[in-house]
């Protein structure tokens, strides 16, 4: 059932396949995203067949703001992913596949973990995923190739909310449990990673923490689950829900401690994440550049461009969104235009046409 729902996101908006001419660094949409730690974003595509009610990027056949689709392709990733790996010289890196859609959904999925296994460098491979798609056949493949973690969106056991939750009503949550017990039986480590929605899931994410701890969920210092505050986003679907303070959310995450006997936190050392050396960021907010327009952007209004000159260089080469009337498609792809960044944060370029 997921597939037709993606034919569905295909049909009614532009799916762009990313050459391989196309620079990895710049963009959330696809390619690397660097933070400055020793966890490196792997993202291989935007595409989503679920329309969560409270997704945080509008992605799914539901969306009422994207008007592309991006899938990137697996060698250019690769290389690119293998350059920033020798660029940070830390030997414990962990490449985290995720992004604006369903990673699992990547058609070259066993290709890119077996090709980022490979890489010198790389101590760890996880995944952010929800696992619906996967047969258990295919599980198994993803195992053999190498993957080490899953993430696992998962937001209620009860399958009525969970249907409702995901906006699909073929979403068969028995069956992710099924997975996640192949999973651990595989070697693959995975802890659940819930949002909370006041209101709406409050006593499943304490089934969802007493499933977790059954099961064997979490291994060494990582806990079984860890729990999402849900943050309203600008451009993401919004719920109906009040809104938790920061306070108020930790309080009641030490509470369910106490209460299940749970360590449901973890400390960046615990989770093995520490700085380690970000790229450097060539063209500072308020640069005027030269940008050859290639395509649309994810969101409607917005264009995906590559900032000119080319270096072929990942430490260099950057895309860059760029904020324009849609109705200028025909004018500004394939052509050059001058851009004004206006935003540049963790290497994520947007710029306004001058």
């Amino acid at each position: 059932m997921w597939k037709r729902s993606i034919d569905e996101v295909k049909r009614i908006r532009k799916v762009i396949r990313v050459d391989r001419d196309t620079p990895q660094v710049g963009t959330l949409a696809f390619g690397i995203v660097d933070r400055g730690t020793n966890v490196i974003e792997v993202r291989p595509t935007t595409l989503c067949p679920l329309s969560c009610i409270y997704c945080s990027v509008n992605a799914g056949p539901k969306s009422t703001n994207r008007w592309a689709e991006f899938i990137d392709d697996p060698e250019t990733l690769l290389a690119a992913l293998e350059e920033v790996v020798r660029f940070k010289g830390t030997m414990d890196i962990e490449a985290h596949i995720d992004g604006m859609g369903e990673p699992g959904v990547y058609p070259y999925l066993v290709n890119l973990i077996r090709g980022i296994k490979a890489i010198n460098g790389i101590s760890t491979v996880s995944m952010q995923t929800r696992l619906y798609m996967f047969s258990e056949d295919e599980l198994k493949e993803l195992a053999q190739a190498g993957l080490d973690r899953i993430n696992l969106s998962i937001d209620s056991l009860n399958p009525e909310l969970a249907r409702k939750v995901s906006g699909a009503s073929w979403y068969d949550v028995d069956h992710i449990k099924e997975l996640v017990s192949l999973a651990l039986e595989l070697g693959i480590n995975v802890v659940a990673s819930p949002v909370w929605l006041p209101g709406i899931n409050d006593n499943d994410i304490v089934e969802i923490i007493r499933w977790a701890t059954n099961v064997g969920l979490g291994k060494g210092e990582l806990p079984p689950v860890l729990i999402q505050k849900y943050i309203p986003h600008k451009r993401g679907r919004k719920v109906k829900v009040r809104i938790m303070t920061w306070q108020e959310f930790w309080e009641k995450i030490k509470n369910l401690e106490r209460e299940l006997g749970v360590k449901l936190t973890a400390t960046n050392e615990k989770l093995n994440i520490h700085k380690a050396p970000q790229l450097p960021k060539p063209y500072p907010i308020g640069d005027e550049v030269k940008v050859k327009i290639i395509s649309r952007g994810i969101i409607r209004g917005e264009f995906l461009g590559i900032i000119l000159p080319i270096k072929d260089s990942v430490i260099h080469d950057r895309v860059i969104t760029v904020i324009a009337n849609p109705h200028m498609e025909s004018i500004l792809i394939e052509n050059q235009v001058k851009v004004k960044i206006i935003e540049n944060s963790d290497n994520i370029y947007i710029g306004k046409l001058i």
